[in-house]
């Protein structure tokens, strides 16, 4: 029996994808190459292929004994998923603070781990300008980001599970003790994952 495997990201498998498929997103394959290499595989991601495609040839290359699953084969399979909503929330963080800042968002983000609800979460921080994605002319430069920006990324089943969280009173006591570290007010959006 062949392994399908699909090579979309977490959030798209989590909310559309084949029964019983393996989620490995196709930038995550070379992480798998040895789980990979003795048995037969088939891939998918889509009805437009780019990441099959992707998949395909760089499976191949490895030696990988593996297939594309067709596009006219997947009303062959039983599909599952759920709902997924995101909340981005926007930080702009006190020179100097950065460090407490990131500790109280860890603390916030391991005490949301077990909320009805809820299922994942990311922290990014700025680093510094993309120069050709800002479309600058000339060399490029590092320009720095300052006051130093987050986003921490959650993801729900719904929002009325995400806005059931913020009526927890730890949950709004953390946010008002990280409010003396910020430089700027934070806000919330609701976000749907889109790809």
């Amino acid at each position: 029996m062949d392994l399908i495997i699909d090579v979309k990201t977490r959030e798209e498998y989590y909310m559309n994808h084949i029964e019983g498929a393996l989620n490995i997103p196709v930038w995550d394959l070379g992480f798998y190459i040895d789980f990979l290499k003795d048995k037969s595989i088939k891939v998918y991601c889509g009805p437009r292929r780019k990441r099959t495609e992707m998949a395909l040839d760089f499976l191949e290359d490895k030696e990988v004994d593996v297939e594309e699953l067709p596009v006219d084969e997947f009303d062959d399979h039983e599909w599952v998923g759920k709902p997924m909503v995101s909340a981005l929330n926007y930080l702009s963080v006190k020179p100097g603070h950065e460090e407490k800042v990131e500790e109280m968002m860890e603390d916030l983000c391991e005490f949301t781990m077990d909320k009805e609800g809820f299922i994942g979460t990311k922290v990014v921080k700025a680093t510094d300008v993309a120069y050709g994605g800002s479309m600058l002319r000339g060399e490029r430069e590092e320009i720095e980001i300052n006051p130093t920006k987050y986003i921490m990324i959650t993801y729900w089943e719904s929002r009325e599970s995400h806005e059931k969280f913020h009526n927890i009173e730890e949950i709004r006591e953390g946010f008002k003790e990280m409010m003396p570290h910020l430089s700027v007010m934070p806000f919330e959006e609701h976000a749907e994952i889109i790809h």
